[in-house]
């Protein structure tokens, strides 16, 4: 588990952009403190001289003094920017490819706990606001505070007794600060909450279009999507009302030393405690004092959404990650796949019990069950995706191999198939730079889609939508059939991947697997009992049991679960 991280921690990375930036930063800020100075100077020298050519002598110099304090401060300050908003840009990029390569760590099981949507908003939004508090949060914080104590140290100089009067307001400020300060947090977490559900609304929507429309139950979305974005809403005005009152009156403290300016101040030049230019000078120094106000309060506003995001996507980064497996074993091929007395349980409920089976190199095996026997669940210990003792490949136990090395063999094909927005050929190809095309051709015959293939006007480049949606759910089950294919596996398993196709088409493509796997292994696994009919082997599930095999022959001539499946189903195929 990764050890907490916050925005300093983020920024501590990067101490040597960060440490320029602050000098670029700092050097802007103490330029900017030399032209109310230079004003004041112009002004107590013009107030005492009479010779007009002087007076321009004065000013034509002042002007200069002002003309290169601005090139100086345009040079520092894209210094500042080149270094701090650059680190913060870097920031993104690493926490990014952090939060996305540990999604890929992560064990299957995190997965049904958080949903796509929640997933999304964590690694976009909030991580965009991250950035935001470590570059410009970070920014008007460090300028706000030093800018602010830069200003009272001039002034304190000029006026020691006007600068304790003039304090009086931003001393009330800081507490004012802090106390709305964990309010503007606590209230933006729930705002990323929110925004988190109104994203995974808005994904579960467009991927389910299809059956919205046919159901023609868009009225009740509608309805739906306008509950999720007024909680959005919602959450967002609470924290606009604290904002709508919190910078305001802040500004308006800043105001207050701009009274005290004109009622204190104009006393003591009346008084002769200072002089004109000084009087300007302060007022100078005031009128800057705005925009560290403000910055303190922008400073606090990032700064706590920046923490809230952080909290919200290390929640994702300290998960635990599945073990490390570099370790172990690797194996260069499979010749065999055996499993010796397996149990396994979710939650001390038993799933699967004492099973025992054996399929090797160049053989076929079906495995078949009511819903609910455990057939997924025991193409998940195959896959290392759950844990349990007992399998073995090649004779070596399985949890003593490297689960890379077994997936980078043994590819598994879902009921549900995913496809990819693009082209066909990417998806066949999985997004291979180099693609053979050939391949991709060869994969799609053995699949039975080249006639769907040659009906589409665009060929391999045709555009596939988003998740396929332009495509029928045969077509999916076929086009995923063929991005597997072109893996070539050692071992396929298709958990009731035809399940979308008529009987005759099934058994094409099945013949064309046997074929094309004859020297490898091939598992399949269905409901459907005219799937896997004319496998060489086939288990019988129920309840997490082997309670039948054999070839179908045998099956029917017993009396048991395989003979009233076939009944019921009342198919009996052959295959030519």
């Amino acid at each position: 588990m990764n050890k907490n991280k916050s925005l300093f921690s983020l920024i501590g990375k990067h101490k040597k952009n960060v440490f320029f930036g602050v000098i670029g930063l700092t050097m802007v800020d103490a330029i900017m403190l030399l032209i109310p100075i230079i004003v004041g100077n112009v002004i107590t020298q013009l107030s005492e001289m009479e010779s007009s050519a002087i007076s321009i002598n004065i000013i034509n110099k002042s002007a200069l003094y002002l003309l290169v304090c601005g090139v100086v401060m345009a040079f520092f300050r894209f210094v500042w920017r080149y270094f701090l908003m650059g680190t913060a840009r870097r920031i993104e990029r690493d926490l990014r490819e952090e939060y996305f390569l540990r999604l890929q760590r992560l064990p299957m099981k995190f997965f049904n706990n958080y949903n796509a949507g929640d997933l999304m908003a964590r690694g976009v939004n909030d991580i965009e606001t991250i950035k935001m508090a470590c570059g410009f949060g970070i920014v008007v914080a460090y300028d706000g505070i030093v800018l602010l104590a830069f200003i009272f140290v001039c002034m304190f100089l000029i006026s020691p007794e006007f600068t304790i009067y003039a304090s009086l307001p931003f001393i009330l400020m800081s507490f004012f600060i802090i106390k709305y300060g964990h309010a503007i947090e606590r209230l933006f977490l729930n705002v990323q909450k929110s925004f988190s559900k109104l994203t995974e609304e808005t994904r579960r929507i467009i991927f389910s279009i299809k059956v919205i429309k046919s159901l023609n139950d868009q009225k009740n979305q509608i309805d739906k999507f306008t509950l999720r974005s007024k909680s959005y809403e919602s959450e967002n005005m609470k924290l606009i009302k604290i904002w709508a009152g919190y910078q305001p009156v802040i500004t308006f403290m800043a105001g207050i030393s701009i009274l005290v300016l004109i009622f204190v101040g104009s006393n003591m030049v009346l008084e002769g405690k200072i002089t004109i230019g000084n009087f300007s000078s302060l007022m100078v120094y005031l009128t800057m004092l705005s925009w560290p106000v403000i910055a303190m309060g922008l400073a606090v506003d990032y700064l706590k959404r920046g923490t809230a995001c952080i909290t919200r996507v290390q929640e994702i980064i300290s998960e635990s990650e599945e073990d490390d497996e570099s370790a172990l074993k690797n194996i260069d091929n499979i010749e065999k796949i055996e499993l010796r007395n397996v149990n396994f349980s979710y939650n001390d409920s038993a799933r699967l019990k004492n099973l025992s089976f054996t399929i090797e190199k160049s053989s076929n095996l079906g495995i078949t069950g009511k819903t609910g026997s455990g057939k997924s669940t025991l193409l998940s210990l195959i896959l290392k995706f759950n844990k349990a003792r007992n399998i073995y490949i090649n004779d070596i136990e399985i949890n003593l191999i490297n689960k890379s090395s077994i997936r980078s063999k043994i590819l598994y094909v879902p009921q549900e198939p995913i496809i990819f927005s693009g082209i066909l050929r990417e998806n066949v190809s999985f997004f291979e730079n180099n693609v053979d095309e050939e391949k991709v051709i060869q994969c799609l015959g053995i699949s039975n889609f080249l006639k769907d293939l040659n009906n589409m006007p665009d060929g391999l480049d045709t555009i596939i939508g988003e998740r396929g949606l332009n495509l029928s759910g045969g077509q999916r089950q076929r086009l995923s059939l063929a991005r597997a294919l072109y893996q070539n596996p050692e071992v396929l398993i298709l958990d009731d991947t035809l399940s979308s196709l008529d009987v005759e088409t099934e058994l094409s493509i099945l013949r064309n697997l046997k074929k094309h796997f004859s020297d490898r292994i091939l598992i399949v696994v269905s409901s459907r009992i005219s799937t896997i009919y004319s496998f060489e082997n086939i288990l019988v599930l129920d309840n997490g049991e082997i309670i039948q095999s054999g070839n179908a022959n045998h099956l029917e001539n017993d009396e048991g679960l395989f003979k009233d499946l076939v009944k019921i189903q009342k198919i009996l195929p052959s295959e030519n």
